[in-house]
């Protein structure tokens, strides 16, 4: 069982593995995110033929009406599906798991279970599956969506005015770097969260499993202390990792703004 155990920690998939088992949905929520923006980009392409049929004398509302109400229509409907297969995706994958880790807990030793912790255990099961159901849910599809604006809106820009189409370009690698400065100081603070989670989930179940004892020996004060300072923890570190996401915006907004006045 020693050798079991050791093998547990030494094995670290990533969330990527974990979506290899679920290709086909995942491939079909990537066809849908492909579609939706695809579509996306034909928008700004009516409304320059429109102005520019307008500036020559051989603008047809109707015309660009029709246009502009089917455009809608599909992005709707390709929204629409995407976000049906999202939840789906993220609710079977978040069911999966947990199944499969209390499959594995319970045949665990006794004391394999008291070392890892209850609390870490409890922690696994609730905080961390939703994490994993909010990166299928949101991430996986924002992930392939932001590529393709990003892509597709170059191709846009340089078939336009490729020296405007440069500028504007130029602005991405800024706001990349501002991305990977802040998410890497978001991943340690992530990390401490998941452990004052462990530690505040550890004092409300000495606490609820220890009431009666908790009155006997009148140490409410004292299980009260314990449980703010874990909870004032948990609140300071989600108020830096909220810092830190409302210092990116501004610099982001910044450099978008930077890029509209260049042209």
């Amino acid at each position: 069982m020693a050798v079991k155990n050791r093998n547990i920690d030494q094995t670290k998939p990533n969330i990527f593995s974990i979506l290899a088992s679920y290709k086909g949905i995942i491939a079909i929520l990537i066809l849908l995110t492909l579609l939706s923006n695809g579509v996306n980009l034909i928008i700004p392409k009516i409304i320059s033929k429109g102005i520019d049929s307008f500036n020559t004398g051989h603008f047809v509302l109707k015309e660009i009406i029709i246009e502009l109400l089917t455009a809608s229509l599909i992005i709707f409907i390709f929204s629409y599906l995407q976000s049906i297969v999202q939840t789906f995706a993220s609710e079977r994958v978040a069911r999966d798991m947990r199944r499969k880790l209390s499959h594995k807990i319970s045949r665990q030793s006794y004391s394999y279970i008291q070392k890892v912790s209850p609390s870490r255990l409890l922690t696994n099961l609730t905080s961390d599956m939703d994490s994993v159901k909010m990166f299928v849910a949101q991430a996986v599809s924002s992930i392939f969506s932001s590529v393709i604006i990003i892509i597709g809106a170059s191709i846009l820009l340089l078939s336009i005015n490729w020296k405007l189409g440069l500028t504007v370009i130029g602005m991405i690698p800024v706001i990349a770097t501002m991305f990977y400065i802040i998410l890497k100081k978001v991943r340690v603070l992530f990390r401490k969260s998941r452990e004052v989670v462990d530690w505040l989930n550890k004092v409300i179940n000495e606490s609820i499993l220890g009431a009666s004892i908790i009155r006997v020996i009148n140490s409410q004060q004292q299980e009260y202390r314990k449980f703010l300072t874990a909870n004032t923890e948990a609140k300071d570190i989600g108020i830096s990792i909220l810092t830190l996401f409302a210092t990116l915006i501004p610099v982001i907004t910044f450099v978008a703004n930077l890029a509209t006045l260049s042209v």
